[in-house]
């Protein structure tokens, strides 16, 4: 209850601010475990896709944001979780692996950063892969436009579900993961021109 008045009200804070279009929200699976892969322009992102989501998209956020009690509260009514960018560490990997088990939908910018206009391919870090091939989860790329200037257009660009499934269960090199990561990375990258 509380995801979805929260929802209501980003969304309603950023249709006064911006004009938003969202393309293809129907192919993002109404049940079951999937990943959202977007690129990442602003800090708004995340915000944005988990106010138009259908679905409560549970998105790893660096640790950093979870310092502010206020912020702290917001994201995690949104369904965030921390994760130190710097280190790998096995419980937010853990937590990242278990929202897929539970057939719920995560949301990740496979770029790592943000503030980067142009998606490059070679860009993404495997680790959206990892978890797709791991948690058994099609990826829907999206392709996030706009400048964010306030009272300009956004678009959401919700793209087709990519299936690994030859690679789902199987133990892959990290080399192969990124081969997986360049897919969902052309892909992005198309849907965000």
């Amino acid at each position: 209850m509380a995801f979805k008045f929260v929802q209501l009200l980003l969304r309603t804070f950023l249709n006064t601010f911006y004009d938003i279009e969202v393309v293809g929200i129907e192919n993002l699976p109404k049940n079951g475990a999937v990943i959202v892969c977007a690129n990442h322009l602003s800090a708004l992102d995340p915000i944005l896709l988990g106010a138009f989501a259908p679905r409560k998209l549970c998105f790893m956020a660096k640790h950093e944001l979870f310092k502010n009690y206020f912020l702290r509260k917001l994201i995690s009514s949104l369904g965030a979780f921390p994760v130190n960018r710097e280190a790998v560490e096995i419980t937010s990997l853990k937590h990242a692996l278990g929202i897929l088990k539970d057939k719920k939908a995560m949301g990740i910018f496979a770029q790592g950063g943000r503030d980067i206009i142009e998606v490059n391919e070679d860009d993404g870090k495997a680790g959206v892969a990892m978890f797709a091939v791991r948690g058994n989860a099609p990826v829907v790329p999206v392709g996030i436009k706009g400048s964010f200037i306030p009272f300009t257009r956004v678009i959401v660009n919700m793209g087709e579900p990519i299936y690994f499934e030859e690679q789902m269960g199987k133990k892959m090199k990290a080399a192969e993961l990124s081969v997986l990561t360049k897919q969902i990375m052309v892909r992005i990258k198309k849907l965000a021109v």
